[in-house]
């Protein structure tokens, strides 16, 4: 059975939401706490690059 259009549509919104606040946070870290989780500058740099529904 499909599911219901806006149920959805709303896990969708969040899911992008989530993205962009997560890529946002990312971008504020400084290196040592990126190194904590196992990404360079750079890596961090390009994840917070992209856009929040990649």
């Amino acid at each position: 059975m499909p599911r219901a259009p806006l149920p959805r549509l709303w896990a969708r919104l969040v899911l992008w939401h989530r993205r962009s606040a997560s890529r946002a946070w990312l971008s504020e870290l400084p290196p040592e706490r990126l190194r904590d989780i196992g990404l360079t500058p750079h890596e961090a740099a390009q994840e917070a690059r992209k856009a929040f529904w990649e």
